[in-house]
């Protein structure tokens, strides 16, 4: 097997790969011993169709066989050969004149670059520490969620932070809406989950009451059905509930298995703290990442950029149709402003991961397989799953490689941090 390689830019090279030609014959005659097997013509029995009959009626089948397994048998020695690791596909055409047959390889590759300076990068640091106003917020929002809702009496009103059932139907020119009705819908007064001119009209109403609320929607409402029109709501209050507040006392504490309420205050306020630090350490990466990508000028391999883009992409598009239906022309434009955010975000990351491979190469940074088996065992204790779930989870779907990647990663900013210039946040 002959291999040559040609350079066509800085991320791509082109592999021309002769193969011998034994090896082509052998490769076809794999293909029509395959088929004098299988084949069904008329007027020969199984196993016995000469083989010119068999290429007669599959010639366009062997030929494309034939080309494919050419590619599938050679295409791992070849690139070793060549001394190449695409990071794409290689798309591959077919060489067929003077005798010879093989093929080309148009590869995607990394891009030879030098290193940019790493050392003495300028970033700023926020001082970890939380304030009595932030513990005293996060103590409201657990207030909150163990909050008891109690049914208020017939003759009281509707106020912010109560919640309701409602029943609700829309008239647009004086005939009922199908699609905006409910006979039960609830929300929390003061949230503005629905429109906030509807929910003040709900205050001070009783249950059992039924009142007329008139909406002007604006040209731009997100729901196009109803924007610019004027909606009549007749609504109906079936039910208010009271959120009545637990006191912030030790007996709450012992009821989270805390000690006391100071006990609870201290651990709610390192916890608060640790959240700090791990989006410190994000900010850190940016700041970092940010400073080596505009020291260096790379280019990024435009079908593997495309293929990272993508994949971000249609990840996010999956969340956003979890939250309903789209139409075909609203998938179109989500894709396309999702492209014009991710593009520039996903090549920002590929020039940095290149950068920080390179760097872990230079400082001679590696990852041992204890400490990939202390991140797994880390995911596993936050998500709460067994050790061996979680790693069988990992080799499953191929992410071994990934997480290793990350792991490195983590350490090259670890040592850039390390020699960096730090400066407080004032």
């Amino acid at each position: 097997m002959k291999v040559e390689v040609t350079n066509i830019d800085q991320v791509r090279k082109k592999v021309e790969v002769i193969l011998p030609e034994e090896m082509v014959k052998e490769l076809e005659n794999e293909i029509y011993d395959e088929l004098k097997k299988q084949a069904k013509i008329r007027g020969f029995r199984p196993g016995k169709t000469p083989k010119s009959i068999i290429a007669a009626y599959y010639k366009d089948y062997v030929d494309e066989e034939l080309k494919k397994r050419m590619v599938q048998t050679t295409m791992p020695e070849a690139l070793s050969t060549a001394a190449i690791s695409p990071v794409t596909e290689p798309f591959a055409d077919f060489i067929e004149s003077d005798g010879q047959r093989g093929y080309t390889l148009e590869c995607e590759v990394q891009p030879e670059f030098e290193v940019p300076e790493y050392k003495g990068i300028e970033i700023e640091v926020a001082k970890i520490a939380v304030t009595d106003e932030e513990l005293n917020g996060r103590l409201d929002g657990i207030r909150n969620m163990h909050a008891e809702m109690h049914m208020r009496e017939e003759d009281s009103a509707a106020a912010k932070g109560d919640f309701l059932i409602i029943k609700y139907q829309g008239y647009v020119d004086g005939k009922p809406e199908k699609d905006i009705a409910t006979e039960g819908y609830p929300l929390e007064l003061g949230t503005t989950t629905l429109l906030a001119d509807f929910e003040t009209a709900l205050i001070g109403m009783k249950a059992g009451e039924e009142k007329d609320v008139t909406i002007d929607f604006p040209d731009d409402y997100p729901d196009t059905s109803i924007a610019s029109k004027t909606v009549v709501f007749h609504v109906t209050v079936k039910e208010i509930r009271e959120k009545r507040l637990p006191d912030l006392n030790d007996e709450f504490a012992k009821d989270l298995s805390f000690d006391s309420m100071e006990a609870m205050r201290v651990a709610i306020t390192k916890e608060m703290e640790k959240e700090k630090e791990v989006g410190e350490n994000r900010n850190v990466h940016q700041q970092i990442t940010r400073a080596l990508v505009s020291r260096v000028d790379i280019p990024v391999p435009e079908r593997y950029l495309e293929k990272r883009t993508t994949a971000m992409v249609e990840e996010a598009k999956s969340r956003f149709r979890g939250q309903g239906q789209t139409s075909a022309e609203e998938d179109r434009a989500l894709d396309e402003n999702l492209r014009k955010e991710f593009g520039p975000r996903t090549e920002e990351r590929i020039k940095a991961e290149m950068i920080f491979v390179k760097i872990a190469e230079k400082e001679e940074i590696t990852v041992s397989e204890d400490e990939v088996t202390e991140k797994i065992k880390k995911f596993a204790e936050d998500a709460k799953r067994p050790y061996s779930e979680v790693y069988d989870f990992y080799r499953q779907y191929d992410l071994m490689g990934g997480l290793r990647q990350g792991i490195m990663e983590e350490k090259t900013v670890e040592l850039i941090r390390s020699h960096a210039v730090v400066k407080e946040k004032q």
